[in-house]
């Protein structure tokens, strides 16, 4: 006699990725935390240099964006983001963080070209509302 377990239902091979581009450790690492319990597999990075090598893997399907980080580089990074996806026909999720918590801010980055803005220390609801939103979910 042979049992079915529940949790030996066959996962994807590939894990979608989520990249963080932000130079504060705890920011990242506590984003980096709340991320792989959600089932990602995540790459932090503080500066851009990388970014773009590595969102040539099919499997990152998110990107976010510290605002901070980036400073004047931000719509920049955005922009080469948005032409990579048009140029290579992919669907990757630009999320912008801000370490202020005034609509004002999150606002400013959604008109920069993100799809969704979050104020740090991020808050697991508001992650799981874009996660759920988004592609991945």
């Amino acid at each position: 006699m042979t049992m079915a377990f529940s949790n030996s239902i066959e996962r994807p091979m590939v894990q979608n990725k989520a990249i963080v581009v932000d130079n504060n450790i705890i920011n990242a690492h506590y984003l980096k935390k709340i991320l792989m319990d959600e089932g990602l597999d995540i790459n932090v990075i503080t500066e851009t240099s990388q970014l773009f090598t590595l969102i040539d893997n099919p499997s990152v399907k998110m990107v976010f964006l510290d605002s901070e980080t980036l400073g004047m580089y931000l719509q920049e990074t955005i922009n080469k983001l948005q032409d990579y996806c048009q140029a290579n026909d992919r669907e990757i999720t630009i999320v912008g963080t801000t370490p202020y918590s005034l609509a004002g801010a999150r606002k400013k980055l959604i008109n920069l070209g993100v799809q969704y803005a979050l104020s740090t220390p991020i808050y697991k609801k508001h992650l799981a509302e874009i996660l759920s939103a988004s592609i991945i979910a």
